[in-house]
């Protein structure tokens, strides 16, 4: 089952999945008539409402950044006359600190995809309305329809990632044993929200995106 974003269906589809009320909004899914099909300016503000990933992803952006810029990230090389132990920790952290450096580094860049995709989309679309041109509104919403679907995924990305760094930035901010201990909460809870956000987005396939 292909899964897709709260922005992804149509504004036509919306309009007669919810009921305009009124038999020009009907004939949208029929096609029985050849008129112009019902435009529902409240319908269409809600979908834009729906396109507020980018200022989700525009905070975690923020968060991510600070992150990176309180967490230890020097690559330390392993003296030689180090021990067999004290050799093993400094290869642990390098490695920590190289997977917590791709983390907040694809968090921030899908993040940036996400936030200037959404908000060309949303601009671009009260332009139109603004103007009055309900049918190109309709067009250009639909013809985006491939790139919503792009933005929600790095949006998708850009949690799993900044959360991933989270756990990474724990890590590497406490020693010994202690480190574990610290990184295990965020851990626990960003599995069972994963585990969540997947079954959300399953029961949003089942009874949203089947109509």
């Amino acid at each position: 089952m292909i899964l897709h974003p709260v922005s992804h269906l149509s504004p036509l589809k919306d309009v007669a999945a919810h009921g305009a009320f009124n038999l020009r909004s009907l004939a949208i899914r029929g096609g029985a008539t050849a008129g112009a099909a019902a435009f529902d300016m409240g319908l269409s503000k809600t979908r834009l409402e729906g396109l507020a990933y980018g200022t989700v992803t525009s905070l975690m952006m923020n968060g991510a950044l600070r992150l990176f810029a309180g967490t230890p990230k020097d690559i330390k090389r392993i003296p030689d006359d180090a021990s067999k132990d004290q050799a093993r920790d400094i290869m642990f952290d390098n490695i920590f600190k190289i997977i917590f450096g791709l983390c907040i580094s694809t968090s921030v860049s899908l993040g940036a995809y996400t936030t200037a995709v959404f908000t060309l989309m949303t601009i671009y679309s009260k332009t139109a309305l603004g103007m009055g041109y309900q049918s190109q509104y309709n067009e250009f919403f639909e013809s985006c329809a491939t790139y919503r679907l792009w933005g929600f995924y790095a949006f998708l990305g850009t949690v799993m990632t900044f959360n991933l760094g989270w756990i990474f930035s724990l890590i590497l901010n406490y020693r010994k044993n202690v480190r574990w201990w610290m990184a295990l909460p965020a851990f626990l809870i960003g599995l069972v929200g994963l585990i969540h956000y997947s079954s959300i987005m399953k029961l949003a396939g089942s009874f949203i995106y089947t109509c």
